[in-house]
């Protein structure tokens, strides 16, 4: 363990020993929450291209990386499954080398907002260990950037919200990032390969590709919504269930076909936005001293407040009128405040 881990856990430790032990207990409730993964359709997707990119690697003879480019709305779960995914595959676990380095296949990277290419450059140094103590120019940087890959053993880059680089102000344009990404998995010496995720404007990125490289170099994976069907609240109310019971709730209120309609509304019809809504609910109850033991409907309301910060009269839980309710999702993850389409 090292020296920033080993404070870390001491810290923890010391904290542990300052609390009420209720606290203590709801912070195994909420670890719990946070642990659970619920599976999709897109994770044997998902598994399926991560297997087939480690073929392309194992091969051993390949010029070029390529890129798997995993887009959906914000709150469709992305991210999430993605991460997940990767700490599922045993492949993608750290190891030790013969020289007592711990190592890595893949490098995960969040793509900072308004981050230039340069800055993206920097944050995959520093993501990699590499200490900046100076300043460069953007071709040191991402100089520097393919070095410490290689000495490093990094053979896959995972960029999170890679849409956070094509929103950034730049004289270079669309051409250049694309160029630098290019580069990244043509370089001979040590070819790269790519996992981008991000909201489906960043396949910009791949269409103003002039030399069309990047359509040839590019698997693209779309996570899409959910249906407000039958199919779709059944999965609801398992998720719900499944959520509570890890917690050691009882649900106290029948999941019936309206909540479930609600539910799904409130979180967009996006599976990661409405289990993000899901657990905050939980946690309303976990923290809730009237009820202990049970997830009630208020809970929803208290979940809803949370995501979105809205006032009672935009609360899709609360109000009669819930399907005029429309929000979006902000940079932060979060629902927006305000609200459209609701009755004058």
């Amino acid at each position: 363990m090292n020296n920033v881990a080993q404070k870390r856990s001491d810290g923890l430790e010391h904290l542990r020993t300052k609390v009420d032990p209720q606290v203590l207990k709801r912070a195994e409730q909420i670890r719990e929450l946070q642990s659970v993964h619920l599976p999709t359709k897109y994770d044997d997707l998902l598994d399926e291209e991560l297997n087939r990119m480690l073929s392309h690697v194992l091969a051993g003879n390949e010029d070029e990386g390529y890129a798997l480019v995993v887009t959906g709305k914000s709150g469709a779960g992305k991210s999430t499954t993605i991460k997940q995914r990767l700490r599922a595959h045993p492949a993608f676990a750290a190891y030790v080398d013969q020289y007592g380095n711990t190592l890595e296949l893949c490098l995960s990277v969040r793509t900072p907002p308004g981050c230039t290419m340069k800055a993206l450059g920097e944050e995959i140094l520093r993501r990699a260990g590499y200490p900046l103590q100076r300043k460069l120019s953007e071709t040191e940087v991402w100089n520097l950037v393919r070095s410490t890959l290689r000495r490093k053993q990094y053979r896959v880059i995972f960029l999170d919200e890679f849409q956070h680089v094509l929103k950034a102000p730049s004289a270079k344009g669309v051409t250049h990032t694309t160029d630098t990404v290019k580069s990244l998995m043509q370089d001979q010496s040590w070819p790269v390969w790519l996992i981008l995720a991000g909201v489906p404007e960043m396949l910009e990125f791949i269409d103003r590709d002039a030399d069309g490289q990047m359509q040839r170099r590019a698997q693209i994976l779309r996570v899409g919504d959910m249906e407000p069907d039958d199919k779709s609240l059944v999965q609801l109310r398992k998720t719900v269930n499944l959520l509570a019971e890890t917690c050691g709730l009882d649900v106290g209120f029948p999941l019936n076909r309206e909540f479930l309609m609600r539910l799904g509304h409130a979180g967009l019809w996006r599976m990661g936005m409405t289990i993000q809504l899901i657990k905050l609910s939980v946690e309303a109850a976990i923290w809730d001293n009237r009820a202990p033991g049970s997830l009630l409907f208020r809970h929803f309301m208290d979940g809803y407040t949370r995501l979105s910060d809205c006032a009672a009269d935009s609360n899709v839980f609360v109000v009669d009128d819930w399907p005029r309710i429309q929000r979006e999702v902000t940079e932060k993850g979060m629902l927006t405040r305000d609200q459209s389409g609701m009755a004058d």
